[in-house]
């Protein structure tokens, strides 16, 4: 062999084997992790279509759905419905009036004028400058037209 291929062929070779073998084993950890992200994935559609399955039979069987809505708004559900004034006075719901009347509220905006299309956007652009967070009240009042042709010349 050293007379064929040199003093270095052993050295070379071993190299090779050594190179060949972290590619074998990369490539086993390779399959091991792409078996357990499949088998997750299985699992994940297995289990969705078991939801899936449950939910059509909710929403398609009358008698389930019935069953699920009673228990869903029955006294150990998440939202009971009470019948009496009795029973309002468990669990967290309010029997006192929250507020008084509407007196309380404030007035609502009033109408800008109508404008020309560029004294709205020049008007628009001053508001989001200076108060960004009321600015939806001049669009709100804007005719139609006017950002309907804004989104037209953007276009």
């Amino acid at each position: 062999m050293f007379d064929a291929f040199g003093v270095e062929a052993p050295g070379i070779l071993n190299n090779y084997a050594l190179q060949l073998e972290g590619m074998l084993d990369s490539a086993v950890a390779w399959g091991f992790e792409a078996n357990a992200t499949l088998t997750g994935y299985a699992n994940f559609a297995v289990n969705e279509h078991q939801e899936n399955l449950a939910y059509n039979e909710i929403l398609t069987n009358p008698d389930v759905l019935s069953d699920y809505t009673l228990r869903f708004f029955g006294p150990e559900g998440p939202y009971p419905v009470y019948e009496s004034e009795a029973e309002l006075g468990s669990r967290g719901y309010r029997t006192q009036p929250v507020g008084g009347g509407i007196a309380e509220f404030p007035a609502p905006p009033m109408a800008a004028g109508q404008q020309q299309p560029e004294n709205f956007w020049g008007g628009f652009s001053e508001t989001m400058a200076r108060d960004p967070q009321n600015a939806w009240r001049i669009l709100n009042h804007a005719q139609p037209g006017t950002v309907a042709n804004k989104l037209f010349v953007m276009e």
